[in-house]
């Protein structure tokens, strides 16, 4: 099958009971149309106060670029096994993006307000390294950073030393320490992507 045979078929909405578009041979319900819940947090996890996704589902809404088996997943096409804030193939979603996915929001000791969750913020806050530290990269879900949002980012990175990456406009910005921003000026310089 051709790559736009392909695209085509992905395209087009599967009944429940009909031959699965990815051409597995079992049917929609029983292949991608699945529904499984996202796993349910332990009573313990509650109790302390972890956060999980819930209804959130932003980090699969295209807001990152991926590749999910085949299917394109980039800014206006989101991912297509994402059903009713549900993940109809959570037991056997790609290790990569998926799996190692990590939102700085649901991360166990996370600095961030209950209020940043991504799908209320419309901001996707992801962890990355910076010379072995940590720093974040703020990628929009659906706005670009305010202004208000930029100073309580300042204001924590000069707190703990953390630089931040964002993007307003098209346009990609960080902030953090002297040697961060003298990084991101020889980056500049040598013509090489800021993240």
């Amino acid at each position: 099958m051709s790559k736009q045979d392909t695209s085509l078929l992905s395209s087009v909405k599967a009944g429940r009971n009909d031959p699965c578009p990815c051409g597995s041979g079992q049917k929609y319900k029983k292949c991608c149309g699945r529904v499984m819940p996202i796993q349910p947090i332990a009573p313990a996890a509650a109790a302390a106060g972890t956060r999980v996704c819930g209804t959130c589902t932003a980090c699969c809404d295209g807001w990152a670029a991926a590749n999910i088996y085949g299917h394109e997943v980039a800014p206006g096409k989101p991912c297509p096994f994402v059903q009713a804030h549900r993940c109809s193939i959570y037991e056997r979603r790609p290790m990569n993006p998926c799996q190692k996915f990590e939102c700085a929001w649901l991360a166990k000791d996370s600095p961030f307000p209950e209020h940043f969750r991504p799908d209320k913020l419309g901001i996707i806050l992801i962890r990355v390294k910076w010379r072995g530290h940590l720093a974040y990269v703020m990628l929009s879900a659906g706005r670009d950073p305010d202004e208000e949002l930029l100073a309580w980012m300042r204001k924590f990175s000069e707190r703990t030393g953390r630089p931040f990456f964002y993007e307003q406009q098209g346009k990609k910005f960080g902030f953090g320490p002297p040697e961060f921003q003298q990084d991101m000026i020889d980056k500049a310089r040598r013509g090489e992507p800021m993240w």
